[in-house]
């Protein structure tokens, strides 16, 4: 037998590097879902805000202002869950989720596609963009312009998302006449669109570094023993002349030395930079130096914290736990009580010889979809009203008044008398009206 076939049947193991492989296009993949999460949410009627009505919408129905429990509850849950995420794992949003990292990282790549990888658009040392020699000319140029131009256009969409319907933004795109768009709604898209292309051409990662002051905010929660870029003091002989991971930090930071105030973001490129290099290195042996963890992993182990950092976590978060209950709480009592339709009864502006003999039965549908309201007067005789519309119908949300006339025949003193709706929906309500007629 050769010494070739001998060699074939040795068994071959890959030792998976963590990160090399797999951190890179997780984050990849988190980024774009949140961009479609960005999208789904107010066109699948999730949430969206409606400018016409002064209202929020929350799963296809109307949210007032005085439905309190949905509106504090929602926002309660919201932000103190993302105080309790903040505690954990620090910016993680900032470096998986947010879409300015995003749309900065592809404008970053893209200009070192095109331009070189010197091709800086915008620079605080005041030096000019180097551009590669071999890469300067008008074709590239012009595909970077295009390149850049086209993600403006389709994120400054998604603001107006959420404020118009998906029906609506189409008719925006293709120049259609709709009633539901704002006459000036083209002039506030190229406004969008403009800022959008600001942000995309020059701006960049300066926003993160400099301008952003969610990063603040995110700080002010951070410890220890929120997740953090861990270095490996121990093995730091292969770092001898090595920057890999600088170079690969789109924020210029060392995360060799992170602090727990500094603009790290936790994407893990540096991770994933660092493991790469030692798996293709023939010298180094394990795994990089940098990886991600929680708490101090260089400060030795005390007796009872066997709990480990999540419980203590939990532990500096009852506060933040106790609001994410509360919040949630509130938000399903607002949901079970929620009124798909109201209504109510006040004297309409019209008088009679300074008699009142009209009212104005004012009725609002909070649901998107189409129902029938039903009215009916009890405590007066047949021939003492006349009501405009016994039977209204509605095809989505809105409002509509009907008027209710009192006969000026009616006997001198108080009349009470109620006026009961209900709709196809199950719902209904009475409203309880006190009429003074000063006779004939």
């Amino acid at each position: 037998m050769s010494a070739n076939e001998v060699l074939k049947d040795i068994p071959v193991k890959q030792i998976h590097v963590p990160g090399a492989t797999v951190l890179h296009r997780s984050r990849r993949a988190v980024q774009y879902f949140t961009l479609l999460v960005l999208v789904a949410i107010p066109t699948s009627g999730l949430f969206r805000i409606d400018p016409q009505a002064g209202a929020f919408i929350l799963l296809d129905r109307q949210v007032w202002f005085s439905d309190i429990f949905i509106v504090m509850g929602f926002w309660i849950f919201v932000a103190s869950l993302l105080v309790m995420m903040y505690s954990l794992v620090g910016s993680v949003f900032c470096g998986w989720m947010c879409p300015q990292n995003t749309v900065s990282e592809y404008a970053n790549m893209l200009t070192e596609k095109l331009l070189g990888r010197r091709a800086q658009m915008m620079d605080l040392s005041g030096d000019r963009m180097k551009v590669a020699s071999r890469k300067q000319s008008p074709l590239n140029y012009l595909l970077l312009a295009v390149g850049l131009l086209l993600p403006a256009m389709l994120f400054a969409l998604i603001p107006l998302l959420y404020f118009y319907p998906p029906s609506a933004i189409w008719s925006l795109i293709t120049f259609t006449d709709d009633a539901r768009l704002a006459g000036s709604l083209h002039w506030i898209y190229f406004v969008c669109v403009a800022v959008f292309m600001l942000d995309i051409v020059v701006i960049r990662h300066l926003m993160c570094k400099y301008m952003c002051i969610y990063r603040v905010w995110q700080h002010s929660f951070k410890t220890k023993e929120t997740l953090h870029i861990h270095y490996d003091v121990v093995r730091s002989d292969h770092c001898a002349t090595c920057h890999y991971c600088v170079d690969s930090c789109f924020l210029d930071i060392d995360p060799r030395q992170t602090e727990v105030f500094d603009s790290c973001v936790n994407c893990g490129e540096c991770v994933t930079a660092c493991d790469e290099l030692h798996a293709k290195s023939k010298k180094m042996d394990g795994p990089g130096l940098l990886s991600f963890a929680i708490g101090d992993k260089d400060r030795p182990k005390k007796k009872g914290r066997e709990k480990g950092y999540v419980a203590s976590f939990f532990n500096r978060a009852k506060a933040s736990t106790m609001a994410t209950l509360l919040g949630a709480a509130l938000f399903a009592i607002g949901i079970a009580g929620y009124q798909s339709d109201e209504f109510s009864v006040y004297r309409s502006e019209a008088w009679h010889g300074g008699k009142v003999l009209d009212y104005r039965i004012s009725i609002a549908h909070k649901l998107y979809h189409p129902t029938d309201i039903t009215l009916r007067i009890e405590g007066l005789k047949a021939g003492q009203f006349k009501l405009q519309n016994a039977h209204v119908h509605f095809d989505t949300a809105g409002r509509k008044d009907v008027m209710l006339h009192i006969d000026q025949s009616l006997p001198k003193g108080l009349h009470r008398f109620h006026v009961y709706a209900s709709s196809t929906d199950g719902w209904s309500d009475k409203f309880d009206v006190t009429h003074f007629a000063p006779g004939s």
